[in-house]
């Protein structure tokens, strides 16, 4: 698993609308071109956030995957309420969680 594959996809998305249009219409292209494992692939393309969430893909970058997948926000964040406290989330400025 590589998370910073998926990251860096996720972040190529929310730059490059081009890469979006392409995730849309051709996603087997677009991943084609990052390291991704088959779990990856299947949770990109399936829109499984909560398996995302689980491999550690960063918050604002979940709500950049919704926006590229189209996924109405109640729909991002109802699977992830049972996951509370799964994950700490820590800022690096302060070390205190957030």
């Amino acid at each position: 698993m590589s998370l910073y594959e998926v990251q860096r996809l996720i972040h190529r998305l929310n730059v490059d609308p081009v890469a979006v249009e392409r995730f849309r219409t051709a996603p087997d292209a677009l991943l084609g071109e990052y390291a991704l494992d088959d779990a990856e692939r299947a949770a990109l393309l399936a829109g499984d956030v909560p398996a995302l969430w689980r491999m550690g893909v960063h918050p604002l970058l979940m709500l950049h995957y919704a926006r590229a997948r189209q996924i109405p926000m109640p729909e991002v964040y109802r699977p992830l309420r049972p996951l509370a406290g799964e994950r700490r989330l820590v800022s690096a400025r302060s070390g205190a969680a957030a």
